[in-house]
């Protein structure tokens, strides 16, 4: 919209990455800040975690990690209806949830993890809606008014890497160079189905398939 002209249509009609007023060029900084602070969150991503300040047992501390993650976002998701009714709108790839459903079904038949298989299904469920609603829905979201679309991939990937980098540098930090491109490669990935798909159902569907597939 030009400034001191009056729109067209009605405002309620801008979506989400078409805004009726710009965010101010500070705003991605500052939503990639909040983005990492809330990364802190994701359930079982640390050894230390929020979880080790009120038991010692890992399945418990996962599942306080996991509760209070699913608090969190459900807060969250509240807050943000007008970027909902894109992210979640109703589209062929809703169907693609019924594999993630198959496979967790067959879950137990192969698990060979520490934790109640139980519990694992439902850590994974809300760390993928976490990882994926926070990265993926709302943070390239705000960005998308920002920043061109090939730039809001690009530093919505950039920073799913780097959540990943620097809480697990065991694992994805630069000199882990194989893993950590990986990692890079998979948020340049999901950022592109984002922002072709617009919703995030078929990211959502292919990242719990994985983890309910190779458990």
């Amino acid at each position: 919209m030009i400034p001191g002209r009056r729109s067209s249509g009605p405002m309620a009609a801008a979506g989400p990455e078409t805004p009726a007023r710009r965010m101010p060029w500070w705003a991605p900084l500052v939503a990639c800040v909040v983005w990492l602070g809330l990364w802190w969150l994701t359930p079982g991503l640390l050894t230390d975690g929020v979880g080790s300040l009120f038991a010692d047992d890992m399945a418990t501390q996962v599942l306080i990690e996991t509760v209070l993650a699913l608090a969190v976002v459900v807060v969250i998701v509240l807050l943000h209806r007008r970027y909902n009714r894109v992210l979640f709108a109703r589209s062929w790839s809703v169907w693609l949830y019924a594999v993630p459903v198959v496979l967790a079904i067959t879950l137990p038949f192969h698990y060979e993890l520490v934790l109640p298989v139980f519990l694992y299904m439902v850590w994974m469920t809300v760390s993928v809606f976490w990882q994926d609603y926070l990265t993926f829905g709302l943070l390239q979201s705000y960005l998308g008014e920002r920043l061109p679309t090939w730039a809001a991939i690009v530093v919505s990937a950039v920073m799913f890497w780097l959540g990943h980098a620097l809480l697990l540098p065991d694992s994805f930090a630069p000199v882990h160079w194989l893993p950590s491109l990986a990692i890079l490669a998979l948020g340049l990935v999901l950022a592109s189905l984002r922002a072709w798909l617009k919703s995030l159902h078929l990211i959502l569907a292919l990242h719990l398939s994985f983890y309910f597939a190779f458990a």
